[in-house]
């Protein structure tokens, strides 16, 4: 990601890049504290942008995300694909359940510790403070880019913990830069071996007023139930 510098003026240049991207971080991690304070619930459509790099392979899938922090450090939500195949994934406590209208069948799975891994991520960007992040994560400022017609700050976290390390090699967020956005328009999850997930949001908003059932899923009758893990 660094690019190699040579000679004293383009060292100098550097630095003070350097020098503004450290206030830039600062300013950044304040507000991402502030956000999270705030952070009760969201709604945005999602575009998953999954790539293998065993096959070098890229899926595309978009929905409709509903998420909402239920405990302390545990959100409950509900992810409804729209394509290329309709579905619904439903997420609470330590459970997912993967519903597929086609074939009417609904998969559930036990998380087990895996969803205390699957709570910390999915509240990177919302509910996690920038404080947790630092303590997590180094944190460094790549600089400005444009996403979704807005310009955003790309910050890039670096895991310091070694739980977090076997899951993923780093993360990266793309913060809008009006001070009244400061969830992520973007984010970009590598995994150790290559892979990666880039997550776009649109119409993105903050603590709508969401029914008390707003993130079941409504099956109708008949629907088979699998149990993949028994």
């Amino acid at each position: 990601m660094k690019a190699k510098l040579i000679g004293c003026a383009i060292f100098a240049l550097s630095a003070s890049f350097a020098a503004r991207g450290t206030d830039n971080l600062q300013d950044l991690t304040a507000r991402i504290n502030e956000a999270a304070a705030k952070f009760q619930a969201m709604s945005a459509k999602v575009r998953y942008t999954d790539y293998n790099k065993v096959i070098d392979d890229t899926t595309v899938e978009t929905g409709t995300l509903i998420m909402k922090k239920v405990r302390i450090a545990e959100v409950a939500g509900r992810i409804d694909f729209d394509a290329p195949d309709t579905r619904k994934v439903y997420f609470h406590e330590r459970t997912a359940e993967v519903y597929q209208p086609k074939i009417k069948t609904v998969q559930i799975y036990d998380m087990g510790s895996k969803g205390e891994q699957l709570d910390r991520f999915l509240m990177i960007g919302f509910g996690t403070s920038g404080t947790e992040l630092a303590h997590d994560y180094a944190m460094q400022v790549l600089g400005s880019e444009i996403v979704n017609g807005k310009s955003s700050t790309r910050l890039e976290l670096t895991p310091k913990i070694e739980d977090i390390k076997k899951i993923v090699s780093k993360v990266e967020l793309w913060i809008p830069d009006a001070p009244a956005q400061p969830y992520p328009a973007q984010e970009k999850i590598f995994e150790q071996g290559g892979d990666y997930r880039l997550v776009n949001y649109s119409d993105l908003q903050i603590n709508p007023k969401l029914a008390a059932d707003a993130l079941e899923l409504k099956l109708p009758a008949g629907v088979h139930k699998e149990y993949p893990q028994r």
